[in-house]
């Protein structure tokens, strides 16, 4: 029934399923899977700064010495049910070997597509694993908690089914909803997907969990482990950071990277912005470009110039006169004890400071700051403006007129927030799974047989190049 699909059907249903493998994907992931190692990035540094896992061997990257059938000459494409791997009792099809191989690098575990040997490395170790967690029995589950396994994979398979009645439903109505509902059950079906399934892919999730809380072995970061990581990463921050405002700037505010260093310098501040007659703006703004190309003209006449600097102020006092009466109650109410920020309701245009959080931390500003308009950063460090809950004196920007308020200074140098802390900890757990899972691995691959059709790979792998 699935032929007629439209193309966005067909890439809705696509994704459908993508979003049902991820959770299955991600249970394999713990690092084991393609022996990814943790990283933290530091942005606009040269590569990638990850701490391996420290062991004694080498972390395995492949399956072991098995019995191989050997290769001949490349037969033709094999069809999605033939078998490539065998790894006890699990059987590893070619369905499986490409459709995981679009998973990995869907997800970004894989540069290539298709990496049909990352793919069948990711299957194998996780028959590997699997087999372990039946050995070792942490599948094993009370009838109360096999219950309420059933009983969340039914909430989630109907959930399922009601976002696939609600993309389809043309026309609200309860015979259509009952018709979609069938159609939702056979076609998750269609893709294998049942409540059972669901119930036993959460039973191998909270398995999973079973087995890394044993490798784990109750491990948790000292603070000294903590503070030589923030010191290690830190270090690189600092130096790619310090002394380059603009840089730390680009990658923080542009792009939206963490940072655990902070140059010296910042202060927060926040503004009551007011609007201005777009004819005084222009003006003002036309004045200002007048001035600032003369002023890099080094031949300009100096009379031009005289003329220049005359008008932009002019300008620049048309614009403040025309929302003086505004000014002059925004500085009376503060003289009268009224707090900033009620002003900036009162007055305040700027979206930014209607947002709970930004009114909170302010604008950080620097004097070398590259975000602001540079009459916002000069007003920001006016003369007057020297201690905390100074307010300057009105400055005009391309957006209108801002008087600023010194909120409170900004810690510089390396700070450990409780974000980074936990991210560090984050980062150490998973480093010491790592280790744990990768000697833990050598051992359980003695205890399971594992066989390649290697002409079946080769002649998957050949049909990729294609």
């Amino acid at each position: 029934m699935w032929h007629n699909e439209t193309v966005p059907q067909q890439l809705l249903r696509a994704e459908r399923k993508c979003e049902m493998k991820k959770k299955i994907l991600t249970i394999g992931v713990v690092v084991l899977a393609l022996m990814l190692a943790v990283q933290i990035f530091v942005p606009g540094l040269t590569g990638t700064f990850a701490v391996q896992a420290e062991t004694t061997e080498e972390a395995p990257t492949a399956v072991p010495a098995a019995t191989e059938i050997p290769a001949e000459e490349l037969a033709e494409t094999p069809d999605g049910s033939t078998v490539l791997v065998t790894a006890g009792e699990t059987q590893i099809t070619v369905d499986d070997a490409e459709y995981y191989a679009y998973l990995l690098y869907y997800y970004g575990y894989t540069e290539d597509y298709p990496d049909y040997d990352a793919a069948i490395d990711y299957l194998v170790q996780q028959a590997v694993i699997n087999k372990h967690v039946r050995d070792a029995g942490y599948d094993q589950f009370t009838e109360e908690e096999q219950t309420a396994f059933q009983n969340e994979a039914a909430v989630e398979f109907e959930a399922m089914l009601s976002d696939y009645v609600e993309s389809y439903l043309t026309e609200d109505t309860a015979e259509n909803r009952a018709t979609l509902h069938e159609q939702a059950i056979e076609y998750y079906n269609s893709l294998g997907y049942t409540q059972e399934y669901i119930a036993d892919e959460l039973m191998l999730s909270e398995a999973r969990e079973r087995l890394e809380a044993d490798l784990a072995n109750n491990y948790s970061p000292t603070d000294e482990e903590i503070d030589d990581v923030f010191q290690l990463y830190g270090a690189q921050y600092q130096a790619q950071y310090e002394g380059n405002v603009a840089m730390y700037e680009y990658y923080t505010q542009y792009y939206g990277y963490e940072s655990w260093y902070v140059p010296e310098g910042y202060r927060s501040v926040i503004h009551i912005l007011l609007d201005v007659d777009d004819e005084l703006l222009n003006a003002f703004l036309d004045a200002q470009s007048a001035w600032e190309e003369l002023s890099s003209d080094e031949t300009a006449d100096a009379d031009a110039l005289r003329a220049a600097k005359l008008a932009l102020d002019e300008a620049r006092a048309a614009v403040i006169a025309s929302r003086q009466s505004d000014i002059d109650a925004i500085y009376t109410a503060l003289e009268q004890g009224e707090s900033f920020q009620n002003l900036i309701a009162a007055y305040g245009t700027d979206p930014g400071m209607a947002d709970e959080a930004t009114l909170a931390a302010g604008y950080h500003v620097h004097p070398e700051s590259m975000l602001y308009d540079s009459a916002f950063t000069e007003g920001a460090f006016q003369e007057k403006m020297q201690e905390v809950g100074d307010v300057s004196d009105p400055v005009v920007s391309q957006f209108g007129i801002h008087i600023l308020y010194y909120l409170a200074d900004v810690p510089g140098g390396l700070i450990m927030t409780d974000e980074i802390r936990s991210e560090i900890e984050e980062y150490l757990i998973s480093n010491q799974l790592n280790s744990a899972y990768a000697e833990a691995y050598s051992t359980w691959l003695e205890n399971i047989e594992i066989t390649y059709d290697e002409e079946a790979i080769n002649a998957l792998k050949a049909s990729a190049v294609e």
